[in-house]
Order: structure tokens, then sequence, then C-alpha cells
């Protein structure tokens, strides 16, 4: 079992994570929304030991990553995985395929 100190560590950086996600939110609609996907695979995550979920929140072709797992003996929300570079490329020729045209010279 912790002690009272990791277990208050743990709390404080729960807390300054949410806290992240809540001013991002205030400032970016998209955020706010994987911030809530976010802080309801955390609640489902606390009854799941031993369980790590990896989110990636799709809004106006930004990606916002997420994992969610357990640390420590405490459930964590910590940034995840984007799209990389190529499939973002592949996303911008899919929606503009003259992206592709050479260059008028």
């Amino acid at each position: 079992m912790r002690d009272a100190f990791g277990e208050a560590l743990d709390r404080m950086a729960r807390r300054e994570e949410l806290e992240r996600l809540r001013a991002e939110a205030a400032t970016n609609k998209r955020t706010s929304v994987a911030a809530e996907v976010a802080e309801a695979i955390r609640r489902i995550v606390e009854r799941h030991p031993d369980t790590a979920v990896t989110i990636s929140v799709e809004s106006a072709g930004d990606s916002t990553g997420f994992m969610v797992g357990w640390v420590n003996d405490t459930v964590q929300i910590s940034p995840g995985p984007v799209k990389d570079a190529a499939a973002q490329l592949a996303d911008l020729i899919r929606r503009d395929h003259t992206l592709l045209a050479p260059d008028p010279d």
C-alpha cells in the first residue's frame, strides 16, 4: 500500500492534468470534447484494474490523443499518440487532390 505522501502527490498530478485539460477546453472547443472522453474513460478504467486505454479524438482534421491507465496504483490521464505526419499528409491530399498537380511555371 502506498504512503499518504505518495497518494497526495498522485492526487496533485491528476488534479493538475485535469486543470490543464479544462484550460485547453476554455480556449479550444475540440479539446473539451477530448477532455470529456478522457474523463469518461478514466472513470471506466478506475473500475477495471490493470487496464489501459489509448484514445484518439478526431475533430475538424485535428487529432488529440490520450492514454488512460494505471500508474503506481492510480489511474492517470497522459498525452497519447496523435496522427503521424504521413497520415496527416494523406488526409490533406484526400481532401484536396490538386496538391499533387504540377506547379505552374
